[in-house]
């Protein structure tokens, strides 16, 4: 364990701070002994003897998004997590571990060939293979990024941060016209330099496309079960099985002030106050899960 860590981002916002205590603290119930480090330029005087914080100079924070394009400055350990604050962990990250042996920078997700991913034809996948001597591309989510401590880990981030600096002059889309997206940065430099995605099958990491109220979720318990059911329910995704159980679970920003993320904040903070996780469940069966579930039955009974 001395040598692996996860590191988590909270800056800016006193919010985004909540849910990366929030995050470590599942991650802490799963994983007994892994070292935990939140970057952050949130000033707290709170002592977090089980979790770390490390400094973000406020140049890199006020990046937003793009502050994931210097993950490789904060490593503490051979091996890292980068898990995003707004996710929360229902079990024992060994086996994500296990699964990225072989990469130095690499993600969840799939490759794709350069003409879906760049769009314009071959002209876009053209300019891509002239450009960056890269043959395909990563569809993946940023809300997860398995990190060591290499010289070729600082050569992909040199990379993407080189390929940042003409950003707009690329033509990459900005997130609300704001922020740089890392993702499409990130993709070209692992490929560049012979990185490739962990497959993504729904047992690592993902977040609520297929199910957005699952039936089975307990953060305390470890139990967790997403539907990946046929279309017209939901858009499945077809690479997923029916039902799935991921380790991590991202809500992303959009959820995060959801009833499923609601009910697993509150079980954590009960069960930080030092309430069994029977009890702790108990609570939160009463007074969360049954409201709004049967809020959602009325809504749809509406609808017939």
């Amino acid at each position: 364990m001395t040598n692996r860590s996860v590191l988590l981002l909270a800056t800016n916002k006193k919010e985004y701070f909540k849910f990366a205590l929030n995050c470590a603290e599942s991650i802490k119930l799963h994983n007994p002994g892994l070292q935990i480090f939140i970057a952050t330029n949130i000033k707290t005087d709170k002592d977090f003897s089980d979790i770390k914080l490390l400094t973000i100079s406020e140049e890199i924070a006020k990046l937003c998004i793009e502050t994931k394009l210097y993950l490789d400055n904060f490593l503490q350990t051979e091996e890292t997590l980068f898990i995003d604050s707004d996710c929360l962990c229902f079990g024992n990250l060994d086996p994500i571990f296990k699964a990225c042996q072989g990469m130095d920078v690499t993600v969840i997700g799939r490759t794709t060939p350069l003409e879906k991913y760049w769009g314009g034809g071959d002209k876009g996948a053209e300019f891509a293979r002239n450009e960056f001597s890269i043959d395909k591309s990563i569809l993946f989510n940023g809300g997860f990024y398995y990190i060591k401590k290499t010289a070729r880990t600082k050569r992909i981030y040199d990379k993407a941060r080189e390929i940042s600096a003409k950003y707009d002059e690329y033509g990459f889309n900005r997130i609300k016209n704001k922020w740089k997206n890392e993702e499409d940065l990130m993709s070209i430099a692992m490929i560049a330099n012979k990185q490739h995605p962990i497959n993504d099958d729904g047992q690592f990491m993902t977040d609520l496309h297929t199910d957005m109220r699952p039936n089975v979720l307990n953060v305390l318990k470890g139990r967790r079960e997403l539907r990946n059911p046929a279309y017209p329910l939901r858009e499945p995704r077809s690479w997923y099985p029916s039902l799935y159980s991921p380790i991590i679970l991202h809500f992303g920003g959009s959820n995060i002030k959801t009833y499923p993320y609601i009910s697993q904040s509150f079980l954590l903070k009960l069960n930080k106050m030092g309430l069994s996780i029977f009890i702790s469940s108990f609570i939160i069966f009463i007074f969360i899960h049954i409201p709004y579930r049967s809020y959602y039955w009325l809504r749809k009974i509406n609808k017939l």
